[in-house]
């Protein structure tokens, strides 16, 4: 009965002391299975407990005093505050007045594993300092990598660690040393340094890249890549990102790069200043609350540069083989009937001397109106309409206005196992050549029109069938289709008749595109073969398991020119094979039978195969220059293009294998090989690359810019989680 009374007396004061601190905004409790009280100190044992505001303490022994508002824990002391901080410690001394905590030893960690043991850590307002510790974020027992420390402090609230005398060790060999090391201890963005980059190159000597990054507000930030390349140059990159409302990031990129002059001489290079950006956002519902029912998206991604190295130097081992590159910024907005676009398109080829010469698209404006039914619902229409102005520097340019209206009808038969359609489509375009005092007509070599109207009302009929049927193992569909159209009336100037596009193919076959700039092209305003009678035919199949997995599929379609054979011989069969006879394997084909050539002048084959830890895919691609078909110089290897891809991936438990190649068949020789050799665990990660690529540089020479050497490297990189990632690459000799 006696202790019983104690331990409601004790609990009673404690109570009272409790609601004292809710009187003073603060939170505090402290209970345990044996509690007993001695003037104003408390003391509680076995299972104690104790929450002051919002961390809570676990210990064998609560030492309380509550005139000095201190406390004392000791034995298996646990301290949690949320769900972000584990402290493990033999004793800690505590004033909840100044918040001033001394532990001994203790052992401190986060909820991203980080943690540090230090024989005395205190503790004041959620900053630890420490001296003699060891950091790491690995096991606690053996851990892989580890930092001793002399000195240092950790900020649990901005989750930052500094150190003084930092020595990484790698189990127990030390790696290196710093004065003062410091970096955050979770994955949330800060600013800081990032990992460097650097390594070494027989062509470029040492490279040396340390981005620095910004990160002051939540909506923006920007990363700064200054880098050296001692034998070849110096320059950097900046990257500034920001998100909108809507959390859309913008970003933007800007690179410069100077190489020496003797690096330029030695290598015939063309750009002694490398430079480049890039702009990138995309962003939905810019006008959509002043609109009902209505959707929009914009879409931006532009990219200059003069040299293709921009986008390899923004890496240490950058790769970047794309000669050609369309910047875009498209905006569309629709409703359930209507749709709006805006596009601009500007065309980049790294391979030409000048883009003056090209085409480009700024902009392309159209309107469009949704299939809908007009006077009945058998009878439907459509209506679109577009402007074009194609524009360039050196040679003509043409604005291009057009209207397109279809209108049709579909009905069914025989219990719907027939579709049967017809349709009128009707088309008319107006162009005005500007800049074309210079051009002349293919036909009759005189200047050419400068303004010229294209008009056509074709019909077209079509029956189409879908059938399906359920097997026992399997489920079976099947679709054919034929539609043939042809023109009911045409109107043309005289700078897009038959004449003038017969002339123009001849003169292709004999002129170089040099002398051809001259001419007039009307291959670029009107599809001749959109005004030709033609027989488009489909058939498809496709086989399901029970589960509705698909099996198998073969697909074919042929275009037919009723009235002009040349077209037809023109166009190619086309068919495609798809077959996955069990989990984890796929194969697809497509092959282009040409019949001028009477040969294959497209084939595509894919394999990929996912199971049993397994993961690879092979490709082969073959394809004859269209170009050279049509001129009869198939046969030679030079208009023939072909390669071969394969990846192979798979875990071995003690590491991870992954390669992958290509190969170029016509040419006999590897475009590109990797070889990769990692382990990872919790904590820890190491990986090995050999590789080797080809790659096009751009040279001063005026006859053939674009040259290629091989590149060949070594690269070994470490990853401390959640620290860093360091690496070195040793590039081999190029070539």
């Amino acid at each position: 009965m006696r202790f019983r009374y104690i331990v409601f007396v004790c609990v009673f004061a404690i109570s009272a002391y409790a609601a004292e601190l809710q009187d003073k905004k603060r939170i505090f409790e402290l209970s345990a299975n044996n509690v007993t009280s001695h003037g104003n100190v408390v003391i509680a044992k076995d299972n104690a407990f104790m929450l002051s505001e919002d961390v809570y303490m676990y210990a064998d022994t609560i030492t309380y005093d509550r005139e000095k508002e201190s406390a004392v824990l000791e034995g298996n002391v646990r301290i949690y505050r949320g769900d972000s901080l584990f402290v493990d410690a033999t004793r800690v001394d505590m004033n909840l007045k100044t918040k001033h905590t001394i532990l001994q030893p203790a052992y401190v960690q986060n909820s991203d594993g980080m943690w540090f043991f230090g024989k005395e850590i205190q503790n004041t307002d959620k900053i630890y300092t420490f001296k003699q510790a060891v950091i790491s974020g690995c096991d606690v027992q053996f851990p892989i990598w580890h930092i001793k420390a002399s000195s240092g402090r950790y900020d649990s609230q901005k989750e930052y660690v500094s150190a003084w005398n930092s020595r990484l060790y790698f189990g127990s060999t030390p790696l290196f040393y710093l004065p003062y090391f410091a970096f955050p201890s979770s994955t949330e963005r800060r600013s800081g340094l990032l990992p460097p980059e650097f390594g070494n190159t027989s062509r470029e000597g040492f490279v040396y890249i340390q981005p620095v990054y910004l990160a002051p507000y939540k909506q923006w930030d920007l990363t700064l890549s200054p880098q050296i390349r001692v034998a070849r140059g110096y320059g950097g990159n900046a990257e500034f990102r920001i998100a909108d409302e809507k959390n859309n990031i913008a970003s933007f990129k800007i690179g410069s790069f100077h190489q020496y002059n003797e690096y330029i001489q030695k290598y015939n290079l063309l750009n002694k200043e490398i430079f480049g950006f890039e702009v990138d956002y995309s962003r939905s519902g810019i006008l959509q609350p002043l609109f009902k029912n209505y959707k929009d998206h914009l879409y931006t991604s532009i990219m200059y540069m003069n040299d293709l190295e921009y986008k390899r130097l923004q890496k240490l081992n950058g790769t970047y083989s794309t000669r050609l590159h369309t910047s875009r910024i498209n905006y569309f907005g629709q409703s359930d009937k209507h749709y709006v676009g805006m596009y601009f398109k500007y065309f980049s080829n790294l391979a030409q001397e000048s883009n003056a010469n090209t085409f480009q698209t700024l902009p392309n404006l159209q309107y469009h109106h949704s299939l809908d039914t007009l006077f009945s619902k058998y009878l439907y229409y459509a209506f679109d309409v577009q402007s074009k102005n194609i524009t360039r520097s050196v040679g003509y340019t043409y604005w291009q206005n057009s209207i397109n209206v279809p209108i049709g009808t579909n009905i069914s038969i025989l219990n719907d196992y027939v579709n049967l359609n017809a349709k009128l489509d009707m088309f008319a375009s107006n162009v005005s050549l500007n800049k074309a005092q210079d051009v002349l007509d293919p036909a009759t070599r005189n200047s050419v029109e400068r303004s010229m109207q294209y008009a056509y009302v074709n019909y077209e009929v079509g029956v189409n069938s879908d059938v399906a049927k359920a097997y026992k193992y399997f489920f079976h569909t099947m679709h054919l289709e034929g539609i043939f159209s042809a023109p009911t009336y045409r109107y043309t100037s005289d700078a897009l008749s038959n004449q003038v596009y017969d002339a123009y193919s001849a003169l292709a076959q004999t002129m170089s595109s040099a002398a051809l700039e001259t001419y007039w092209n009307p291959n670029e305003i009107i599809d001749f073969g959109s005004a030709q009678p033609k027989l488009d035919l489909k058939f498809s199949n496709y086989f399901y398991n029970t589960k509705g997995k698909e099996l198998f599929f073969y697909r074919v379609y042929q275009r037919i020119y009723t009235q002009n054979q040349l077209l037809t011989q023109n166009q190619s069969l086309r068919q495609e094979f798809g077959l996955s006879p069990f989990d984890g394997l796929t194969l697809t084909t497509n092959i282009f039978y040409s019949y001028i050539a009477k040969t294959f002048n497209e084939a595509s084959i894919t394999a990929s195969f996912n199971n049993f830890g397994v993961q690879s895919t092979l490709n082969y691609f073959f394809q004859i220059n269209s170009q050279a078909i049509q001129s009869g110089t198939y046969n030679d290897a030079r208009n023939r293009s072909g390669f071969v891809r394969g990846s192979l991936r798979y875990d071995f438990g003690y590491f991870q294998f992954s390669g992958n190649v290509g190969y170029d068949t016509q040419n006999n020789y590897f475009k590109d090989w990797s070889v990769i050799l990692s382990r990872d665990i919790r904590c820890f990660g190491v990986a090995l690359k050999f590789a080797a690529d080809v790659r096009p540089i751009l040279t001063a020479n005026t006859s053939n810019p674009i040259e290629t050497i091989a590149n060949q490297y070594i690269k070994i990189e470490f990853r401390f989680v959640p620290l860093a990632g360091v690496g070195f690459t040793q590039r081999l000799q190029q070539q």
